[in-house]
């Protein structure tokens, strides 16, 4: 593997990364919320002054004991040295400063030694002085005979951060191998029946569409592994269609093919003009049956696409009136009588092309089958909360046993002359399902015939 390659794979997404990364930005929050709360600490002036009052009486404390002037100074000093090697040790700048005065505010001495400034206070309250350019918060104290002031320089904010974001940054480095690692570890061996479920996938051929049958006792694996299988069920139905589909089209061609064929052999052998003739009309009708046939195999599969067209408002009853208009005259050749029960406006926004298909194949369907002299009414209504488009007829009805039959592809009822594909109810079922919609047969008019209603959401 070249080194460009290999770099691509380890850097490539995991979900182990993504939670460890997701740990070690919460422990960087962490990092900075501490680092926030102990620096505002720090610098919170009460505390600190807190801290300088209660140096402050304990150096005025051991001074108090002494019983001379010596023996104070002696106090002065140690205390001097204490402070400064304990601030030394925590490595806080700057140099504290003691001073020991008499009852009437006389300087006598002052450490570290060689400090030759006066450091005036007040004993009511802590103040600030400026010494050499530097800030000191000041504090004084009586301390029996003798007046003690603490001077402690006022530290920058900059080194009190990198100070504490330093001893932070040790402890962290300290105690995040120590957190990250069990971390790994647990995501690591919790990927393992993910990836063995990816293993069993792969191992899959491309046909198997078999469920995957995994009874895992991981809660989070369950709704994937459901999920999975669902899929391969739903494929599998839908593979199972295509492939009745391809093999019932394939038969139903088939016989206006052969006529087709067998017909122009007859016309191309025929001398005399009545059997060219007939030969014609019979090439005719089926060309016509193969063309209607391939038609609505083009409708079936257009309605079948998965992606549908934005929805748009449509005044429906228009519609309606238009697609009668145009199967007005067949009807009159038939002497069928057409009519509609339907407002005079009614808009509705969905799938123009998919309620043309009920449509077209509900009206298609009852004027193929109504006896000359029937009757075929349309209705268009809303009612409790629903579109209703329903045809009804007195024809010769379908039989109980065949009701549900009659919705499948390529499937025509027994004891009818009148020919079709078998294609227009599956259409129609299908073209209603996609608007969200359900075809259902029920009795036609005066107790003879078909009623074909489909409902649609509102």
């Amino acid at each position: 593997m070249a080194p460009i390659e290999r770099l691509r794979h380890c850097l490539r997404p995991t979900l182990v990364r993504r939670v460890l990364l997701v740990q070690l930005m919460a422990v960087a929050l962490t990092w900075l919320l501490l680092l926030v709360y102990l620096s505002s600490e720090f610098f919170d002036s009460h505390s600190m002054d807190r801290d300088l009052v209660a140096m402050g009486g304990t150096v005025a404390a051991s001074v108090a004991a002494a019983g001379s002037e010596a023996e104070a100074r002696v106090a002065l000093d140690a205390s001097a040295a204490m402070l400064h090697n304990a601030y030394r040790i925590n490595e806080i700048p700057g140099v504290r400063l003691l001073q020991l005065a008499d009852g009437q505010g006389r300087r006598l001495h002052t450490a570290p030694a060689g400090v030759g400034v006066a450091l005036p206070g007040d004993s009511a309250r802590l103040t600030t002085l400026l010494i050499d350019g530097h800030q000191y918060r000041v504090f004084q104290r009586g301390a029996g005979p003798w007046q003690v002031t603490v001077a402690q320089p006022l530290i920058a904010k900059s080194w009190a951060v990198r100070m504490v974001a330093g001893d932070l940054a040790f402890d962290m480095v300290i105690a995040f191998p120590l957190f990250l690692l069990p971390i790994w570890i647990g995501v690591a061996r919790g990927m393992r029946p993910l990836r063995a479920l990816s293993e069993r996938i792969a191992a899959r051929g491309a046909d198997d569409l078999r469920p995957l049958g995994i009874d895992s006792r991981y809660a989070e694996l369950k709704p994937l592994a459901s999920a999975i299988d669902s899929l391969l069920a739903q494929l599998g139905h839908k593979v199972q269609r295509e492939r009745a589909f391809v093999q019932d089209a394939a038969h139903e061609l088939r016989t206006p093919m052969a006529v087709i064929s067998a017909q122009a052999h007859a016309l191309a052998r025929a001398d005399d003009p009545r059997q060219r003739a007939d030969a014609e009309q019979r090439l005719d009708r089926a060309i016509g049956r193969a063309s209607h046939l391939v038609q609505q195999l083009l409708e079936l599969a257009q309605i079948d696409r998965e992606q549908a067209p934005a929805s748009a408002p449509f005044d429906l009853a228009q519609l309606v009136r238009q697609e009668l208009a145009q199967l007005a005259p067949a009807a009159m050749a038939r002497d069928i009588e057409l009519s509609l029960e339907a407002p005079d406006s009614l808009a509705q926004a969905l799938e123009l092309h998919a309620f043309q298909s009920v449509l077209q194949n509900l009206l298609t369907n009852a004027l193929r089958y109504v006896h000359s002299g029937g009757e075929v009414v349309v209705e268009l209504a809303r009612r409790d909360g629903a579109l209703v488009l329903s045809v009804a007829d007195n024809g010769p009805g379908i039989a109980p046993a065949e009701r549900e039959l009659v919705f499948e592809r390529f499937y025509r009822g027994a004891g009818h002359d009148a020919a079709g594909t078998g294609l227009g109810l599956a259409i129609a079922t299908q073209a209603a399902a996609r608007l969200g919609g359900r075809l259902t047969l029920g009795p036609g008019l005066g107790g003879a015939g078909c009623t074909f209603t489909a409902r649609f959401p509102a």
